[in-house]
């Protein structure tokens, strides 16, 4: 119950953080938004293949039924009214349309003509046009030639700025929360790519953390694109619209390597391999339209509706049974599942709207989109999710390192023990330096435990293992062989340093012996791998043949 109170916190934190970032952003971007503006919406009069019509409002108003043709042309004109002083400027927005714009007869702004003429990408957005002086009253015209089949879906939006705001910038007209949103999602993005990949070098588990981190950022940077707003940064309507296209192809690629990445080793047959073939087809179909972009072969914008085509059908697979979602699964994938399904709804509803305005005029995709919020919803799904997978990695890393250190660990000394010494056995046997192999064996043991009993001879091996530790702490490597017996491997950097040790152990086996019932005492043999050039065993072998030479010596000694 705990856990799941604090899974529920952590959810509700994340949501609080990510609400109170975006709508502290949309709060100030309100008050920059303060001006005297004016859409200018109605009293236009609209001529298309020689039919002049006057709609109440041009957002309202559909020129014609159907897709208009490539080059087709559009004139829209209308008198300035006279209530705002000189030097104002007009905002116009286009969708995917080259534009001429006069005043009376002269020219004073033309966009697109030049890629239209060459079959190149011409972009959407806002175009920022200079009013000369005693502007008021004069007839404004805009000539508008279509550069795709869809450009008359969404007629010009002209506003009119006064000079009071002429040097706000362009945000303070345009910017919504779908920006505020943008914003958040590119800069997480671009924090979760740098350190997920700084952190991969850490553990492997971290590999989830760059491709979230690379869906956000650039998910982030097309909905800027979409909406318009990069323009705060690029007035190139064309690299612009390029960039929303390179984005909108790309950012699949990044999360069907994460489900790729979750559901290994859970999925088998048909749906693995359909799973996979996801992302190569995506990675295909980006480079092939990119170098046919770069090329000027066909634009981007040409290959919307099989990308669209193929987004419908990869949705449809994932959602089947299984794939991304199955009742065996854990918590992180139920979250994460959950919120893809919100994603997906929220495209789909953007995809409704987005085909709205071809039988309802004046439906605006772009003002208000959906996939934004449904994309924030299921970032913050990805985080969580990420978060309680990552928690329940590092605990099962940390319980697996805790059992391999226990299995390689004495019990009672907290010494490596012997399985381990043949494991460093090996390492040695692999290298060519030289290297001293210690055996030393207690003496007196067997004594301690018939006079005291086996509780105090633990004591005393306790006792013992503490003063190898201390002593050739950074110098050598003590292992317990068992019972009695005991190991010290040191490598060559470190045999000048041997001497200084076993004096040091002996003066901290005299210091501990005057706490326990029979003083530490015990008898060692050194052998250098140097001079018996054969394997770690065999230098063993020979340093245990001098422990026991010594410890033999050494009971003579005490019977004379």
């Amino acid at each position: 119950m705990t856990s799941i109170k604090r899974k529920v916190g952590f959810l509700a934190a994340a949501l609080v953080l990510a609400a109170i970032f975006i709508f502290a952003l949309i709060g100030v971007v309100r008050n920059l938004s303060a001006n005297k503006s004016i859409v200018w919406d109605t009293s236009w009069e609209v001529t298309y293949h020689g039919k002049t019509s006057q709609p109440k409002s041009l957002a309202q108003y559909r020129p014609i039924q159907g897709d208009a043709q490539l080059g087709d042309s559009l004139l829209l004109e209308t008198t300035l009214p006279m209530r705002l002083s000189d030097y104002s400027a007009l905002h116009i927005r286009l969708f995917v349309s080259a534009m001429d714009v006069y005043l009376n007869d002269e020219k004073i702004y033309s966009y697109g003509q030049d890629l239209l003429r060459d079959g190149l990408m011409v972009g959407s957005g806002y175009h920022r046009i200079e009013l000369p002086a005693g502007w008021g009253g004069q007839k404004l015209r805009l000539k508008v030639y279509a550069a795709e089949s869809g450009a008359f879906d969404i007629m010009p939006e002209t506003t009119i700025l006064p000079n009071q705001i002429l040097g706000v910038p362009y945000s303070a007209v345009h910017i919504s929360s779908s920006f505020c949103i943008a914003i958040f999602m590119t800069l997480f993005g671009a924090m979760a790519m740098v350190g997920g990949i700084g952190a991969m070098g850490f553990a492997g588990y971290f590999f989830r953390l760059p491709l979230i981190g690379f869906f956000s950022f650039v998910l982030g940077i097309w909905t800027t694109c979409y909406t318009h707003e990069i323009q705060l940064i690029s007035l190139d309507l064309e690299f612009n619209a390029i960039l929303e296209y390179a984005m909108l192809y790309l950012a699949p690629i990044s999360i069907e390597l994460l489900f790729v990445t979750m559901r290994k080793k859970k999925l088998s047959g048909w749906r693995w391999y359909g799973l996979i073939a996801l992302p190569i087809f995506n990675g295909i179909f980006f480079i092939v339209t990119s170098v046919l972009q770069l090329t000027h072969v066909a634009n981007y914008s040409q290959f919307l509706f099989p990308f669209h085509i193929y987004m419908v059908v990869g949705i449809a697979f994932l959602m089947v049974p299984g794939v991304v979602y199955s009742k065996k699964d854990g918590l992180p994938e139920r979250i994460s599942g959950i919120g893809f399904l919100l994603f997906c709804l929220s495209c789909i509803a953007e995809l409704v709207v987005f085909n709205l305005n071809r039988v309802t005029p004046g439906v605006d995709p772009r003002g208000n989109p959906i996939a934004p919020w449904g994309l924030l919803v299921y970032l913050m799904s990805l985080l969580i999710s990420y978060a309680i997978y990552l928690q329940r990695a590092i605990v099962n890393k940390t319980e697996k390192d805790l059992l391999s250190s226990l299995a390689y660990r004495d019990a009672l000394t907290g010494l490596y023990n012997r399985a381990k010494c043949e494991q460093i056995f090996d390492v040695l046997n692999g290298i060519s330096s030289d290297y001293a192999v210690t055996s030393i064996d207690m003496n007196g043991l067997k004594k301690l435990n018939d006079t005291y009993g086996h509780g105090m001879g633990d004591e005393q091996l306790k006792a013992f293992a503490k003063t190898l530790s201390e002593a050739f702490k950074g110098i050598g490597t003590p292992i317990r062989m068992g019972g009695d017996e005991f190991l010290i491997i040191v490598r060559q950097e470190h045999l000048n340093d041997m001497d200084a040790a076993f004096e040091k152990m002996r003066a901290l086996q005299e210091e501990a012996s005057r706490l326990l019932p029979i003083p530490l005492a015990a008898s060692y043999g050194t052998a250098m791998r140097s001079e018996v050039r054969s394997t770690a065993d065999d230098v063993y072998r020979r340093a245990d043949d001098r422990m026991y030479k010594m410890k033999k010596e050494s009971k003579d000694t005490r019977k004379d």
